[in-house]
C-alpha cells in the first residue's frame, strides 16, 4: 500500500507539472502544398481569448501550456487544430503548420436582360425608388423657414470656447503697449478709398 501511494503521488505530481509547463510555440503558416505563407492567421488558444496573427511572411510565436490545444483560423482556410507533443525540450518548439484551402460553393445566378428598350422604359418609369437620406433632410427642412432656425439657435460649446480665445489672443497680441485705432490707420483709409474707387469705376 505504501509504494501504491507513492506511485501514485508521483504521477499525480507528473500530470500536474505536464499541465503548467509553459511552452514558446513558434513557426510558419503555409498552404497545404507549401508554395505560399499565409499571413494575418488567427492562432489562439482553445477555450480563451488569448492568441497572436501570424505576420506577412506567416511567422508566428505564442506561449502556452503543454496540454493546451491551439487553434488556427483563416479566411478561405480549413480550421486546423494542433495539439503539442510530449516532453518539450527546452520549453521550446518550432514547427510548420499547412492550412487547406476551403472552397465555397454559391448558387448560380442568372442575368437576363429585358426583351426590348421598349419594355425596359415602361418598367423603369414604374419603378418606386425610395427616398434617400438626403431627399428626406430637404424635405424636412423646406417645412421650417430658415430665419426661425437662426434666431432659435444658440452659439455652442465649440463657438464660445472659440470666440473666447480668439479674445484672449487679441489681449496678449497688445499686451503692454496701446492698442491702435483703426480710424486713424492710414494703410486702413488708402484700401477703403481705393475699394470706392474700384466700385465707381464698376
Amino acid at each position: 500500500m505504501f509504494c501504491f501511494a507513492c506511485n501514485y503521488y508521483a504521477v499525480q505530481c507528473q500530470t500536474k507539472t505536464e499541465e503548467n509547463q509553459l511552452v514558446q510555440l513558434s513557426g510558419f503558416i503555409v498552404s497545404f502544398d507549401s508554395t505560399q505563407v499565409l499571413p494575418y492567421v488567427t492562432v489562439r488558444i482553445e477555450g480563451t481569448n488569448r492568441g497572436v496573427y501570424s505576420d506577412m511572411s506567416g511567422f508566428f510565436s505564442l506561449v502556452c501550456k503543454q496540454t493546451d490545444k491551439i487553434v488556427f483560423t483563416a479566411l478561405g482556410q480549413k480550421k486546423l487544430y494542433y495539439s503539442l507533443p510530449k516532453n518539450v525540450e527546452d520549453n521550446k518548439l518550432t514547427t510548420i503548420i499547412r492550412m487547406e484551402e476551403d472552397t465555397f460553393f454559391l448558387r448560380d445566378v442568372v442575368v437576363r436582360p429585358y426583351s426590348t428598350p421598349q419594355e425596359l422604359d415602361y418598367y423603369f418609369a414604374r419603378i418606386k425608388i425610395p427616398n434617400s437620406n438626403l431627399s428626406l433632410a430637404y424635405e424636412n427642412l423646406n417645412r421650417v423657414p430658415y430665419s426661425s432656425l437662426q434666431k432659435g439657435i444658440l452659439a455652442d460649446g465649440a463657438e464660445n470656447n472659440r470666440w473666447y480665445q480668439q479674445a484672449q489672443a487679441e489681449k496678449l497680441y497688445y499686451n503692454g503697449q496701446p492698442q491702435p485705432i483703426p480710424i486713424a490707420d492710414v494703410g486702413t483709409w488708402y484700401r477703403f478709398l481705393n475699394s470706392l474707387g474700384n466700385k465707381k469705376k464698376k
